[in-house]
């Protein structure tokens, strides 16, 4: 067992004897050894420091990025489509009064928009950079989002995006869709889902893609949106 020594001020010692002679524990060092498991069972990874910044565990994990993914599957979900012709990205509505305007939906110029799932506010600022940007390619646009993304995961006074996207381009003339998460990868899908039942989704998805028509891009997507009654559907026609 490795053996720990410290000084400590002599009313701190005092306060320890006292708490020795009252309770169960036979000297101090049996007193701090118990507080010091306590708060190494309670505080778990903080305790080992794998929380307080985005650095790799000695397993590989980023518990941060962890935390990310999950804010991103407890978001409302969208999907995406790619057709013939363009994409469609679709969302459920979910507002709570009829005086609300939600949107999961953002245009980035005339041939560009991106569906979000998780925290809105980190998916305002990723957009609003990107827009700043003015990408006039695909690849500039993807760009944007990836090392918005990245720096977030590595600068030490930023935390990841708790925030998901589907990027939906025809910028370069040619309908392309992108899965983007917290950690900044990236992955082109011909369609594809965010948000809470991610799994399930991109299971109906799977079984039922075909590269059709506008209509049938968009029947799709509500179909694996578990037709939602109240939607909104944004189509990026190239």
């Amino acid at each position: 067992m490795t053996e720990i020594r410290t000084a400590i001020p002599e009313e701190i010692a005092r306060y320890l004897d006292s708490l020795v002679r009252a309770g169960p524990f036979a000297s101090k060092a049996e007193l701090v050894r118990a507080a010091l498991m306590a708060y190494a069972t309670t505080a778990g990874p903080l305790a080992q420091g794998f929380d307080k910044e985005t650095i790799l565990a000695p397993d590989g994990r980023i518990y941060q990025l962890e935390y990310a993914r999950e804010a991103a599957l407890r978001g409302l979900p969208a999907v995406g489509v790619v057709y013939e012709g363009g994409v469609v990205l679709a969302a459920p509505l979910q507002a709570k009064s009829k005086l609300q305007r939600v949107s999961k939906i953002q245009r980035i110029g005339e041939h560009a928009a991106i569906a979000s799932a998780g925290l809105v506010a980190d998916a305002y600022q990723a957009v609003r950079h990107v827009r700043q940007a003015k990408p006039k390619t695909t690849d500039d646009l993807v760009g944007e989002f990836i090392d918005f993304f990245w720096r977030h995961t590595i600068e030490r006074t930023k935390r990841p995006l708790g925030v998901a996207l589907l990027i939906a381009s025809a910028l370069d003339g040619e309908s392309r869709l992108f899965y983007l998460d917290p950690s900044a990868a990236l992955v082109e899908y011909a369609a594809a889902a965010i948000g809470e039942g991610e799994k399930d989704r991109f299971e109906v998805l799977e079984r039922r893609y075909r590269r059709g028509k506008a209509k049938e891009a968009e029947a799709l997507a509500l179909d694996a949106l578990g037709k939602p009654k109240a939607y909104e559907a944004v189509h990026i026609p190239v």
